[in-house]
């Protein structure tokens, strides 16, 4: 029986972004987990919480506290609590932050050109075509598999 590949590709390129976030955290002093939060929570600012960390990467929410708090100690980011809800907690990246950030996207860029290296322009837009039927049907697996686990 052949096993279809397609997940092991993901994960080869999965495997490279987490190299990316290792060298920007390695020349930082920062954990991958520490880069990677950061970057999410500058793609996603309408979620700048632990808990949208939480729900959109399934980490525990004791390991998010834990790097926040190393994240704010080390002037990465910032905590405001909102006024009306003090246990709502919103993030932000402060200048040393977004400078981290701006690091990892453009290596993160520079690893996607050598990823596309012998594709045209047509296999390309091919690509991004295919893999965002992928992701969309991705999206709908993660979320029955959240109900069924929240069940």
């Amino acid at each position: 029986m052949k096993k279809d590949e397609l997940l092991d590709y993901i994960h080869n390129i999965f495997l490279v972004k987490q190299c990316v976030d290792e060298s920007v955290g390695r020349a930082n002093g920062l954990t991958p987990l520490d880069v990677h939060m950061l970057t999410f929570l500058k793609i996603h600012s309408d979620e700048p919480t632990a808990a949208g960390i939480e729900h959109k990467h399934r980490i525990k929410k004791n390991t998010i506290s834990v790097h926040v708090e190393s994240l704010v100690q080390q002037g990465y980011l910032l905590r405001e609590y909102k006024a009306a809800d003090r246990r709502k907690v919103i993030l932000s990246l402060t200048d040393k932050g977004e400078n981290i950030v701006r690091q990892c996207f453009d290596e993160c860029e520079a690893t996607s050109r050598k990823l596309r290296e012998g594709l045209t322009e047509e296999d390309v837009a091919a690509i991004y075509r295919c893999f965002g039927v992928i992701n969309d049907n991705a999206l709908k697996i993660l979320e029955r598999s959240r109900r069924c686990c929240d069940n």
